[in-house]
């Protein structure tokens, strides 16, 4: 129940359900999921969703884009920096929290349309008393180093004293539940008072980079400040504001907490403290409803473009918006420094490194939707050039190879071991031969460019980048000279249960089209872009000869094959290994592990992870037949797990593709409620960030039919399930928004935007 002195701005929120995700009842076994759920980020920073009083369990962690530390880790992994969070109520030294008294209503809303966090909770404590807690919370998306949070605070059954703490927490651990893998990435530099904030500075322990976070407190009732007894303190590696003010039965009193957050990315390191004051100051001075207001005009625009309103089904159409939200709010507008990790900015899983993820899951939606932020992410890959051709160097291996897992500087951050609960360590391959990575990050260059038009991007870095990982691809491949063939040997494919194998067909494939590219990009650049060639040939010392190795190399690269079937074998030998079936299904429509699994590992039977061979037929679907692909389909379709989250989204635009639209539906709600519903059980550990972009390409190129011709011309060739009355969407094609609205025969309309309606 929403009561009536509820802020009108909760109630408005609250009740436009199609974009609103809620909590409505505490349940601590679920904590963690919804601390993902709602999760707050501005492209800068991120936050989980955590409880301002604090709970159990909890893990409380705020992330700074590009922010990475290695200490006494396997990997640089993104650094947990001080909790600004915390707000804590007292009365009569009992602290009012969901975990100490008795929850008579409760709520906790994420709006999707303005990104801001709310809640609503009344707690009556041991003594009787009933006090209505009510909060806003938002990272400001117009000006990013600001965080601002609001808590309405009504005594419904007595008058009192109520005692605020509000703290800048920076002891918090990095794997903090997790004893075996617990780290602290920072150390306390500073510790105080400015002007009248409390500030926290800390270090990271490897760069000795400085990050500082300043909060202000104030409260009032009727437009009156009414704390009382402020006073500052340094706990350790806490930074603590206490004051406390009078309260009254049914009087609200509204409390702010304005935060902000400077790097010495930001400004030098001993200015930091300033940028922190004069940003609390302005944000102070313009108010927390004005800057909440430029917030959500930001946000507006943003889902101007990006918004898919599916028009029948509620679920799915919420279900979307929530995926789209977060991968959006992600990504950042201004900084070539950063990526878009596996999980986003909401968990610490994977150390928020940026996998072929980003290439060939996320990318394709920023192409489309917000074509700055992926030109962004293409530099991002530029800039690594250097650090990928020391890598092939380190592997022996000529021209460049991009890390399996990236993270700031371009090293490769995927661990050489692994540590298993019970303390065993064993050797982790990944890095050494899941090397299809690099084709990734040159499909994605090129697939941005065909997509938004950026030529200049073409064929200049992405020019030097596709030369680059072309001439490692040269020095991987071997020559059999029985066979007459290329192989690539000793290499992992999508399917990560099978490793390491000889001639993955995805890999091969992948390979093959990327060498035939480079050629055919470096001739058109040699007789139509003359001096972008030069400059190529002058900046890498590239010669014809070597187009013409990659020419025969692609000419002749092994692509295993079922002898007289279309059906390519995922690899040499995966034919011989023990076939089982999928049969069975649980209440989310996910597979069930076959029994024979109980007798016979996984590497040992033909069940995959992933898509592998159906994969590559979605990225290079123009170079094969409708009857090779329902064949390659139906075949590994039912050998098929899923056993990550990047693979339902592309079984459902494969299924589309064959005509098997009810199956391919199927799979889009897999995807689209895999975090909502927690349906591989791991939510806790952030947002699954590649499947929020496979679940947007599934909608956009899967039931929409959405592609791009020869010419950069749209074409659509809907697949409407039965489900859905009407599918409204926008792009952004060459630099036009366009809206494209389907209805539930298939037919459509394409409709070109004036710039005041994006």
């Amino acid at each position: 129940m929403i009561r009536d002195n509820f802020s009108k701005i909760l109630r408005e929120a609250m009740s436009e359900d199609s974009w609103v995700i809620s909590e409505d009842q505490y349940d601590a076994k679920k904590n963690l999921q919804f601390e993902s759920l709602f999760a707050l980020s501005n492209g800068y920073m991120g936050i989980r969703g955590v409880q301002e009083e604090g709970n159990h369990p909890s893990l409380p962690y705020v992330y700074i884009n590009g922010i990475f530390d290695k200490s006494e880790t396997f990997m640089r992994e993104l650094v947990t920096l001080p909790n600004w969070s915390e707000l804590k109520f007292y009365v009569e030294k009992q602290l009012l929290s969901v975990e100490r008294c008795a929850i008579l209503e409760y709520r906790r809303a994420l709006d999707l349309k303005t990104a801001t966090l709310y809640k609503h909770v009344l707690l009556r404590d041991e003594s009787g008393r009933e006090s209505l807690i009510e909060s806003v919370r938002f990272l400001s998306r117009e000006n990013v180093h600001r965080m601002g949070l609001k808590v309405y605070f009504t005594p419904l059954n007595y008058d009192g004293i109520l005692e605020i703490e509000s703290s800048i927490n920076g002891s918090i651990l990095n794997f903090c539940d997790a004893p075996r893998f617990k780290v602290k990435h920072s150390v306390v530099t500073e510790n105080s008072a400015k002007e009248d904030n409390i500030y926290l500075e800390v270090e990271t322990r490897d760069d000795l980079l400085h990050i500082g976070t300043g909060a202000s407190l104030h409260a009032y009732e009727n437009g009156e400040e009414v704390l009382r007894n402020r006073r500052s303190s340094a706990f350790g590696e806490v930074a603590l504001e206490f004051a406390d003010c009078k309260v009254k039965e049914g009087k609200t009193v509204e409390i702010l907490k304005y935060v902000s957050v400077f790097t010495e990315k930001d400004c030098e390191r001993a200015s930091i403290p300033a940028s922190i004051c004069k940003e609390l100051k302005s944000f102070r001075d313009r108010g927390f409803t004005e800057e909440h207001q430029a917030h959500k005009k930001v946000y507006d625009a943003m889902w101007k473009r990006a918004d898919i309103r599916i028009k029948g089904d509620f679920e799915l159409d919420r279900a979307v918006r929530f995926n789209i939200f977060h991968l959006m709010s992600t990504a950042s507008e201004y900084d070539d420094r950063v990526n878009v990790g596996a999980k986003l900015l909401s968990g610490e899983e994977y150390g928020g490194h940026a996998f072929w993820d980003t290439e060939l899951f996320m990318l394709p939606f920023f192409s489309f939707v917000f074509p700055e932020k992926a030109r962004r992410l293409e530099h991002y890959r530029y800039r690594l050039l250097d650090a990928a051709r020391k890598n092939a160097r380190k592997n022996g291996y000529q021209g460049a190879q991009y890390p399996w897992e990236s993270a700031d500087n371009g090293t490769e951050q995927c661990p050489d071991w692994t540590i298993e609960p019970d303390g065993s360590c064993y050797r982790c391959y990944v890095a050494k031969y899941e090397h299809h990575v690099t084709a990734a990050v040159m499909y994605g260059a090129y697939k941005y460019a065909e997509t938004t038009g950026d030529t200049d991007f073409l064929y200049k870095e992405a020019a030097e980048i596709f030369v680059e990982t072309a001439r490692f691809w040269a020095s991987r491949v071997l020559y059999n000279e029985t066979l007459k063939l290329y192989e690539i040997r000793e290499v992992t494919g999508p399917d990560e249960w099978h490793e390491p194998v000889n001639n993955n067909v995805y890999t091969n494939y992948l390979v093959k089209w990327c060498l035939r590219f480079v050629s055919s990009l470096i001739t058109e650049m040699r007789d139509s872009r003359e001096a972008e060639y030069r400059s190529l040939c002058e900046k890498l010392h590239f010669t014809e000869a070597e187009a013409e190795i990659w020419r025969e190399i692609s000419d002749k690269i092994y692509i295993p094959k079922k002898e007289g079937t279309k059906i390519f074998e995922q690899f040499e030998g995966y034919f011989d290994l023990y076939e089982v079936l999928i049969e069975k299904y649980d209440k989310n429509d996910w597979p069930v592990r076959p029994e024979i699994l109980k007798t016979k590992s996984i590497p040992e039977t033909q069940l995959i992870k992933q898509a592998d061979v159906v994969m590559l037929m979605y990225l290079l679907g123009q170079e094969f037949d409708e009857e090779t692909i329902r064949e390659n389909y139906n075949y590994y379709e039912k050998r098929t797990l899923h056993g990550s989250s990047l693979s339902p989204s592309i079984y459902a635009i494969m299924g589309l593709k064959i005509g098997d639209s009810s199956k391919a539906y199927r799979y889009l709600r897999r995807a689209a409620l895999l975090d909502l519903w927690n349906i591989q059980g791991n939510t806790r550990e952030g947002i699954h960030a590649a499947n929020t972009g496979g679940v947007w390409q599934t909608v956009v190129f899967g039931f929409a039919g959405l592609s791009l011709d020869e010419n950069g011309e749209l074409h659509l060739q809907p697949h409407m399930p039965k489900e859905w009355e009407e599918l409204q969407f926008s792009i952004m094609h060459r630099g036009e928004a366009t809206e494209i609205t389907i209805k539930g025969d298939n037919s459509y309309t394409i409709r070109k935007r004036e710039d005041h309606e994006v």
